[in-house]
């Protein structure tokens, strides 16, 4: 019989503190869409506000409809601030009760443009009462873009505001991080693939962008809990298979006086169990997802943590805390790994410690 995957949660990977969950903080998310999933809703709306930038008019309900690029950005928002409702708590980020706001920056039929990451960071700036103390990005500009230094401007501008940027790497291993990732005062996060398990003995760098000076840290990029949209193909195909698996499983148990039904089961259950392995689902509700996109949010949540410990923490702080208390893997060049793997728990006992 094949095994059901098993992907250890991220508050089980990371050991982070148990004092904090990001309450009080509010974390802004900038990506290519969104869906307000349960994990973001219950038992307390969390979701402050929903932003596009890339239409002059926003189009509220369109945060309500099942689109193809809703997922990203629910994925992202949910590894760092979602309370794994429909897993009962156990697929949780670490700032579980931080708010959030969602900013969509990506026009469906186009690239990423820098008009509109540079706008999605002037929404803090433009709504201080939202309270935003984090931002954490998942999307990056091509190489040759020429408004790059616009973007790392506006960086520079949300950073002296007092609000802590996170960037995604990218996963161009042979390629320096882009815009916005490339900005000097941006934490710019690469990922680490830890073989989903709890054995630090295994764990290896992911395949990130890297060069000029970044990344900044590391963060996991592989084996990342997500929720998926409900409602699509894949979480319907998703509750369906674990329907079919439960069955063949208590079937798998009884004794049977047919062979032929015996070892038809037995199949059965193998390909299920392989689809389940395949289309990476977990859980009814939930799949592993890949690169440094989860990474960055990631480290969001530990930020968020940080600034529970310790509200009077500046960028320049959280920065200094993050890559004193990381740690370094060994055998990689630093250039690939920054200052190392994140320590939750270390970098929320230095803002502890700094109060």
């Amino acid at each position: 019989m094949t095994p059901r995957p098993q992907i250890p949660s991220l508050v089980e990977r990371l050991c982070p503190s148990t004092k904090y969950a990001g309450r009080g903080v509010c974390i802004a998310f900038v990506d290519a869409g969104f869906f307000p999933h349960p994990d973001l809703r219950l038992p307390r709306g969390r979701i402050r506000a929903y932003v596009d930038v890339t239409r002059d008019q926003p189009v509220p309900s369109e945060l309500l409809e099942r689109k193809a690029w809703s997922w990203h950005g629910t994925m992202t928002t949910c590894a760092a601030a979602g309370n794994g409702y429909l897993s009962g708590g156990r697929y949780r980020g670490l700032a579980s009760e931080s708010d959030v706001v969602l900013i969509k920056a990506k026009d469906e039929d186009a690239d990423v443009r820098a008009e509109h990451l540079a706008a999605a960071f002037e929404v803090p700036l433009r709504h201080p009462d939202l309270g935003v103390r984090v931002l954490s990005v998942s999307l990056g500009l091509d190489p040759d873009d020429p408004r790059a230094a616009d973007v790392e401007r506006a960086i520079d501008r949300l950073t002296e505001a007092g609000v802590v940027v996170i960037a995604a790497a990218g996963n161009v291993a042979d390629r320096a991080p882009t815009a916005p990732a490339s900005a000097k005062r941006a934490i710019t996060v690469g990922g680490f693939d830890d073989g989903g398990t709890l054995d630090t003995g295994d764990d290896a760098p992911w395949p990130s962008s890297h060069g000029n000076g970044k990344p900044d840290l590391l963060a996991p990029a592989a084996w990342v809990p997500a929720p998926m949209v409900p409602g699509t193909l894949e979480a319907r195909e998703a509750h369906a298979l674990y329907d079919l698996l439960t069955v063949l499983e208590e079937m798998s148990l009884e004794p049977s006086s047919i062979e032929a039904v015996a070892a038809s089961s037995a199949e059965l259950l193998e390909r299920t169990a392989a689809r389940i392995a395949l289309q990476k689902y977990i859980a009814r509700d939930y799949q592993h997802v890949d690169g440094t996109s989860f990474a960055a949010p990631i480290v969001a949540s530990v930020v968020a943590q940080m600034l529970e410990a310790n509200g009077a923490l500046r960028p320049a702080d959280v920065r200094a805390g993050l890559l004193q208390t990381a740690r370094v893997l060994q055998g990689v060049p630093r250039e690939v790994q920054g200052a190392g793997l994140i320590e939750a728990a270390a970098a929320v006992a230095w803002a502890e410690a700094k109060r």
